[in-house]
């Protein structure tokens, strides 16, 4: 991890944790597309399905919105996720506006809001 990027938590442990976890190498690979797919539309072997939502944004320069929405279709990884397609953030939308995007997307999870699709 670099110097710095650490500052805004320091003292709370968040540079040891995330160098921990950067060394770490006994656990099973983290972003498996079939076990995300299979949670979030319910077929993991549990009682629900998992709820997840996102924010995408359509001009993001660091983002491609066609990569993007590739993991997002049916058949592919995240299908299942609740998605947010907007300009009215950049890629610093949750260092911007970050209360309020959060509160969107766990309303979207929950499905208490709604947005067109």
């Amino acid at each position: 991890m670099a110097d710095g990027d650490f500052d805004g938590v320091s003292g709370h442990g968040m540079k040891s944790l995330a160098e921990a976890l950067a060394h770490k190498n006994d656990w099973a690979p983290l972003f498996d597309a079939s076990n995300m797919r299979a949670a979030l539309l319910g077929r993991s072997g549990g009682n629900s399905k998992s709820k997840a939502a996102s924010a995408t944004y359509y001009d993001d320069m660091y983002v491609d919105f066609n990569c993007a929405m590739k993991l997002l279709q049916r058949g592919a990884p995240l299908e299942g996720t609740k998605v947010w397609i907007t300009n009215e953030y950049q890629h610093s939308g949750l260092r911007d506006d970050g209360a309020a995007i959060v509160c969107k997307l766990v309303g979207m999870a929950k499905g208490a809001v709604h947005v067109p699709s």
